[in-house]
């Protein structure tokens, strides 16, 4: 099963758009493991740092950076998941 992490930051301006299109993706697409990842936690910045994500968002498939920055759509999410 695909591991599919979402970058983000609650100071980006489009992030909270990311998010909900990879919730409402995840929702109609349950084939693989979601979560988001805050950058402004300590968690978060040791995570992002390990893959070297130096832009939000960034979309991570089994520790491979995907997608970074922000416009992306549902068809750009299917793309890097496969």
């Amino acid at each position: 099963m695909k591991k599919v992490e979402l970058f983000y930051s609650p100071a980006c301006p489009h992030c909270p758009q990311a998010r909900e299109l990879l919730k409402e993706y995840k929702e109609a697409n349950p084939g693989f493991k979601y979560a988001e990842v805050n950058t402004f936690t300590p968690e978060g910045v040791d995570r992002g740092m390990s893959l070297r994500v130096m832009a939000v968002p960034c979309v991570v498939v089994d520790d491979e950076i995907m997608i970074v920055g922000w416009p992306f759509s549902a068809e750009d999410i299917l793309k890097a998941i496969q």
